[in-house]
């Protein structure tokens, strides 16, 4: 009898360690860039507030240990905690101009990431301003720049023609809408080193509230500043980026410009206080 008594205390006793294991057990998440490149790894937290997003930083851990992967925010398109490819069901519910959560019940609600606590739970802000903190049992992505989120997705919301990319001469382009209040947008485009692209911009943007803070493709000459992009530009011009090659200047040119390095060609505004832009430019991408 106190044999087979402390034979099932030792069985109890592996099924609340294996319950304080699996208890223990992070989510797991993918960091989808706006450059395509994908990165997975468990959901760390540090600090008093059990904080991922850190001074501006989204951070992995490494399975089996090691350095973990951390990346500025403005460069992860999606927060992706299922994996696979989201319904057209879904996609079709993802605002192009902002931010959106994506729940497993089939609900995708507008508003804004604040942050991901303790490892397993969303902080999110609602678009009445109002703050909720969701478990990430119930979520599955967390769509932080829409458009680039398309392109890695391969998807085509209905107002927006996919990009053309065949030769020059017979190429039909199509329009990527840059938004001025989003770090890059990604052209779904890959390009190799030397390779020409013309872009024809229309359109002008805000890059702040005033009535005299509208900038067209080349800039606005009011206001330049060496921490921009490209700081031999102009605040709010059109500016492109290869990867994470260094960016450049596009404008309103029209000639054909020589492709930096290889990789997803990225679009953006040349500002680095984004959160007071609006508007966007719509660009013609044509890949000779």
């Amino acid at each position: 009898m106190i044999r087979r008594l402390i034979s099932v205390a030792a069985l109890m006793g592996c099924a609340v360690a294996s319950v304080a294991v699996l208890a223990a057990a992070p989510e797991h998440a993918t960091f989808i860039l706006t450059t395509g490149e994908r990165k997975s790894g468990p959901v760390v937290f540090h600090g008093a507030r059990s904080e991922n997003l850190i001074d501006g930083y989204l951070n992995l851990g490494v399975e089996g240990g090691g350095p973990e992967y951390t990346v500025p925010v403005e460069q992860v398109a999606v927060i992706d905690f299922v994996g696979g490819q989201p319904s057209a069901a879904e996609l079709d519910q993802v605002s192009a101009s902002g931010q959106s959560i994506a729940l497993r019940d089939g609900k995708v609600e507008q508003g804004k990431f604040v942050n991901i606590l303790r490892g397993d739970t969303v902080r999110w802000q609602d678009q009445n301003g109002s703050t909720h903190d969701i478990p990430v049992s119930q979520v599955s992505r967390i769509y932080l720049n829409p458009p680039s989120a398309f392109a890695a997705f391969n998807y085509t919301p209905a107002n927006r023609a996919a990009v053309g990319t065949a030769g020059s001469q017979t190429a039909q382009p199509g329009v990527v809408q840059v938004m001025a209040n989003q770090p890059w947008t990604s052209t779904n485009v890959i390009v190799q080193r030397g390779d020409r692209v013309m872009f024809r911009t229309t359109g002008q943007i805000k890059f702040g509230t005033g009535a005299s803070q509208v900038a067209p493709a080349d800039g606005n000459d009011s206001v330049w500043n060496p921490a921009f992009p490209v700081r031999a530009m102009p605040v709010g011009g059109l500016i492109g980026r290869v990867g994470n090659s260094a960016p450049f200047p596009i404008g309103s040119n029209r000639q054909w410009i020589t492709m930096p390095a290889t990789g997803m060609l990225m679009l953006g505004v040349n500002d680095n206080e984004l959160n007071d832009n609006s508007g966007y430019f719509s660009v013609d991408v044509i890949k000779r």
